[in-house]
């Protein structure tokens, strides 16, 4: 029988709350946006959305930093990663307000918009699902080359260009 001041629920309890703490201290918080929105005085939405583009691109930048080292699974996971996030760009651009790089016809074109986006998470679903898997360097190429297309070509029609400071 087991007692509970024995080592092995110690240890049990000391492993629990490491894990609970390292879970924590890593990655994107759950308050996040608020904290962001808190810290420059943003507007709740454009915190979230400002959010949301920062995690895409550090999931893209993995993306591309694990196929350019051939390693398709890991690249194919955040490609995975990225799918979920771009299903959740049209959803962060509802509403209008705040001082962002996002142009006005993200609101008066939500249609193509909204294409925008779904044409980046099936670029990267496919991309998770068929080219990452295929073992073939040129399929894993195109496959990288499509979804910078599909999220740059976003970029141009919807956003306006960083101001350079002096």
């Amino acid at each position: 029988m087991l007692v509970r001041n024995s080592a092995f629920w110690r240890r049990g309890a000391l492993l629990v709350l490491a894990g609970v703490f390292a879970a924590g201290c890593t990655g994107p918080g759950i308050f996040e946006t608020k904290n962001v929105a808190a810290r420059k005085g943003l507007n709740k939405d454009v915190a979230a959305r400002k959010g949301l583009m920062k995690s895409i691109g550090k999931t893209w930048k993995a993306v591309k930093k694990a196929a350019k080292a051939d390693d398709n699974k890991a690249a194919g996971k955040a490609s995975g990663e990225l799918y979920k996030l771009s299903g959740k760009i049209s959803k962060v651009f509802k509403n209008k307000g705040g001082k962002s790089r996002s142009k006005p016809n993200v609101w008066t074109d939500k249609g193509k918009f909204k294409q925008r986006a779904e044409f980046l998470a099936v670029s990267a679903a496919v991309f998770s699902q068929v080219h990452s898997k295929s073992g073939s360097k040129a399929m894993v190429s195109k496959g990288v080359k499509n979804i910078g297309k599909n999220c740059g070509g976003c970029h141009k029609t919807f956003r306006a260009k960083k101001k350079k400071k002096m």
